[in-house]
């Protein structure tokens, strides 16, 4: 028998009707996308393996003899009127390698985060290199042939009242020319008092963003120094953790962990 294969070309050319599904309408916008069948069965499974999951622990509850022995009870405690497993050991349940491999992991971030703190510690501290000649003990040597007539205002060419300065240390030739262009200038009392309460302002400002920066220097270095006692402690569990007969030899002080000898053992 033969196929019309003609009447069957014609049926797939000829244009058919495209059958959108529903949207949810404008009225229910506020209840999100409208749900389909398929929608619905996920739901519906989901719900039925919830239900049948609550079921089959409450026939267990049920069924359970109170006065039966579990090992279980060897970790657990009665807290308010109830068996709680012991929260003193919160890693009984890993094993050995597992806690290593997460030593491993926080002796590495520390390592990290020290490193990332020791940068931002030396990026302030060559920023903040201006410092006064009492919170500094840098000193500046120079060698004379004549010391005892020596004039540190004269080899500087500065007033005396500014030799002991580490910055901001003008030469005569530019206050000569500041006092000029002042004289120049003819202020008033009222101007030179704006100034003068201006140049004040300016140096409060200064002053409590040094003060600011010192605080932020010092905080990032005692969080370098506890970030390197906690590894150094991390450290120590770590190797505790490891083969060999030791004996303690120092005990913990001074916020440094114990320390430890190993006992020498020869290598094959």
């Amino acid at each position: 028998r033969k196929r019309n294969t003609t009447m069957s070309s014609l049926r797939n050319a000829v244009k058919r009707v495209t059958h959108k599904e529903r949207a949810q309408p404008k009225a229910r916008a506020k209840f999100g996308l409208l749900e389909k069948k398929k929608d619905y069965k996920e739901r519906a499974i989901d719900a039925h393996r919830k239900r049948d999951r609550i079921q089959a622990l409450m026939q267990r509850k049920a069924l359970r003899n109170p006065d039966e022995f579990y090992f279980g009870m060897h970790n657990a405690q009665m807290k308010e009127g109830r068996h709680r497993g012991r929260e003193d050991n919160p890693h009984a349940t890993l094993d050995t390698k597992t806690i290593q491999l997460l030593k491993d992991q926080d002796l590495g971030y520390l390592n990290m985060q020290k490193q990332v703190l020791s940068k931002q510690v030396n990026r302030k501290k060559a920023s903040l290199q201006f410092l006064d000649q009492s919170e500094s003990g840098g000193k500046h040597t120079l060698f004379v042939t004549d010391a005892k007539n020596f004039d540190p205002a004269e080899h500087f060419d500065t007033l005396p009242e500014m030799v002991d300065r580490r910055f901001n240390r003008m030469r005569t030739s530019d206050l000569e020319k500041q006092q000029q262009a002042a004289a120049e200038d003819s202020l008033t009392e009222d101007q030179l008092k704006e100034e003068r309460k201006s140049a004040r302002r300016v140096a409060r400002r200064l002053a409590r963003a040094k003060s600011a920066a010192y605080k932020s220097l010092n905080n990032h270095e005692r969080k370098v120094e506890v970030i390197d006692q906690a590894a150094s402690f991390l450290q120590v569990e770590k190797l505790m953790g490891s083969k060999g007969r030791k004996r303690k030899i120092k005990e913990a002080e001074g916020g440094q962990p114990a320390q430890f000898k190993w006992r020498r053992k020869r290598k094959r």
